[in-house]
């Protein structure tokens, strides 16, 4: 798929210039097409038709789809992230402090770049098995490989009404392509009603695809793809949600969503060699996302959405988050410190999921304070190839590649490919679901939950978390376990919102996040597993002292522990490669006054319960169609 996207420039200039891909999926979201190639031309041989195909997979990538604002601006804030910085004024503020208007212009580009991956997957999905090759004249190879382009675009179009009806709710539905449909104006489709048809789809697209070992595995859907997402469609469309009286409720019937979510996910997990845990936590990201692999040998990334180089096709994740280099990167990702103590001492996710220092002159050198930790998934130091980040034209060098402060050092597009569903995430989905239909956890549930949190305790059964035996304490431990795993990932918001937590997740955690900062005890979140007492106590290291030129990542920077209390001498510890330390490399932690100015006051700042769960519809997109009123609720 990498190559495919790379190509795609070539590709989608047939498709961008005809009248069966036009940008959306009406007038009114984009300006007509400017030629008018035949359909006939277009499906009228298999690699056309792959181009095609590759169109409707472009609209996930690019600034507007999962590069930036999809994976990161919209996902948060929550308990794991404040996004967009400590301000109210830009665009990305808006979308995360909960302060969004409907003439924000990043809203209505994502709007209009799925609506427009919709209609190339409608064109694809009408004329496909129109095709002579798909049931007459085509060979056998021809046929499953139409079958299985078929399912792609089956999927690709529910990933988009997915997105759309996560962040809007109610939005138009379409399910043929424009040129058959001769009303412009649409009216929105109730989000249950769209949620039914893909679940549907996707029932159609995974009879079509194969697993992923039975063809060259790259960034396309396949048969266990289309299988997780309906699996977490459908708990999703048995979740809460809000209408557009801001009145929050879930369907009478949601356990029957429930048992498709445990169905699908069952499935999938009786099919280990198609996809397993990756064997270490940190390598998943390290060794395969950051090197820049396109599969993972377990199988572990079910799915990732292709990068490439260019403003359309790119990712600027690992670019506005991740490790700082030098000073430069890293701040659109605040991990909050709260966040950071959910972790007990032996988890080793914690170090892969935060980033609390920086890399100065090829060095994990720089400590920093509380308020100024990154997340850690998706960072620079760990891309295998210094050509994905200089701007100069360098492409020699170690990593991590030494920056100086007088190097021309602009860090540039990552082509970072983003995770849309792990094999952990289906462990957990199906846990929780049984524990719901079964009113308990059942051992399988159990032993689903145990899987995820071993790995990330190094495989050490004994630090498991022990099963509570009643479904709210497992379902605490599993609100908690998604928490510790998917950090960055933005799922955490989203899962808030469909177990109708968000509002209580945020007002908790500015509790503490102010506690914190004062320096007196947190204390246990209402709506999930407690973490370990030593994490809760006014006894935490008011200070933290760091390896000035540390040559070992993550904690290792770190002279003492985080969960006790800050040494009474400075530690003079060299053997970690560092320099005898000083005051002056000590960082402000707990009792940090500056946790205020940089999260209290800004975390969650105009959440409305019933208004802030839906962004609103984009108004130019109102103005230009009246049939989408009335707005979400609030705006």
């Amino acid at each position: 798929m990498k190559s495919k996207i790379k190509n795609l420039k070539g590709l989608i200039a047939v498709m961008m210039i005809t009248v069966l891909f036009s940008l959306s999926c009406k007038k009114y979201l984009s300006p007509e097409p400017i030629s008018t190639f035949d359909p006939g031309f277009v499906f009228g041989n298999i690699p056309n038709a792959k181009a095609a195909l590759n169109g409707a997979y472009f609209s996930m990538a690019g600034d507007f789809g999962y590069g930036i604002r999809v994976s990161y601006y919209y996902a948060h804030d929550d308990d794991i992230i404040m996004g967009g910085g400590s301000a109210l004024d830009q665009l990305r503020h808006q979308e995360a402090h909960y302060t969004l208007v409907a003439g924000n212009t990043d809203i209505v580009s994502t709007f209009n770049q799925f609506y427009a991956g919709i209609e190339r997957a409608n064109n694809c999905i009408y004329y496909i098995p129109k095709m002579p090759q798909y049931s007459e004249t085509g060979t056998s190879a021809d046929n499953i490989e139409l079958r299985r382009m078929l399912g792609e675009a089956l999927t690709i179009r529910a990933q988009y009404y997915f997105e759309l009806t996560r962040l809007w709710g109610n939005v138009p539905a379409q399910w043929v392509p424009s040129a058959f449909i001769p009303d412009l104006f649409p009216k929105r489709t109730s989000r249950d009603t769209i949620y039914s048809h893909i679940l549907n789809d996707l029932t159609i697209a995974k009879g079509l695809m194969p697993w992923r070992t039975a063809v060259t595995q790259d960034e396309r859907f396949t048969k266990g793809s289309a299988m997780a997402l309906r699996a977490k469609i459908a708990l999703f469309a048995g979740g809460y949600s809000t209408n557009l009286t801001g009145q929050i409720s879930r369907p009478a019937n949601y356990l029957d969503f429930y048992k498709i979510t445990r169905d699908e996910c069952n499935e999938i997990m009786q099919n280990r060699a198609q996809h397993n845990l990756a064997a270490t936590f940190k390598g998943l990201f390290k060794d395969v996302i950051d090197a820049h692999k396109a599969v993972d040998p377990a199988g572990e990334l079910i799915m990732q959405v292709a990068m490439a180089n260019g403003t359309n096709s790119d990712s600027k994740i690992g670019l506005q988050n991740g490790t700082k280099i030098n000073g430069v990167g890293g701040s659109l990702g605040n991990m909050l410190p709260t966040y950071f103590y959910q972790f007990d001492s032996t988890d080793l996710r914690r170090d892969v999921t935060f980033v609390p220092f920086e890399v100065v002159r090829d060095v994990f050198g720089r400590g920093h304070a509380s308020n100024s930790i990154y997340d850690g998934k998706f960072r620079r130091d760990w891309v295998s190839s210094p050509s994905f980040y200089f701007s100069n034209g360098v492409t020699t060098g170690t990593n991590p590649v030494t920056l100086t402060p007088s190097s021309n050092a602009s860090l540039q597009n990552m082509q970072l490919n983003w995770p849309l569903i792990r094999f952990a995430d289906v462990l957990l989905m199906y846990a929780e679901a049984e524990n719901e239909i079964n009113g308990a956890p059942s051992t399988a549930a159990y032993n689903a939950f145990v899987e995820v949190s071993k790995r990330g305790h190094n495989g050490n059964v004994a630090l498991v978390p022990a099963n509570p035996g009643d479904k709210d304490g497992f379902f605490k431990l599993l609100v908690k376990e998604r928490m510790l795993e998917f950090g960055g990932e933005a799922i955490r918001k989203w899962d808030l919102i469909r177990w109708n937590l968000l509002g209580k997740a945020l007002t908790e955690t500015k509790a503490n996040l102010a506690a914190m900062a004062a320096g007196t005890a947190m204390v246990a979140s209402t709506y999930q597993a407690a973490p370990p007492a030593y994490t809760l106590t006014a006894n935490l290291p008011k200070q933290m002292y760091y390896y000035q030129n540390a040559t070992a990542e993550d904690g290792k920077i770190w002279a003492h522990s985080f969960y006790n209390p800050t040494p009474a001498t400075a530690p003079n510890d060299i053997t970690n490669g560092g320099v005898l330390l000083t005051s002056s490399n000590r960082v402000n932690w707990f009792a940090n006054a500056s946790i205020t100015t940089t999260y209290v006051n800004f975390l969650g700042y105009g959440f409305i319960d019933g208004k802030s769960q839906l962004y609103p519809i984009p108004q130019s997109a109102i103005d230009a169609n009246p049939n989408l009123k009335p707005q979400n609720f609030g705006y």
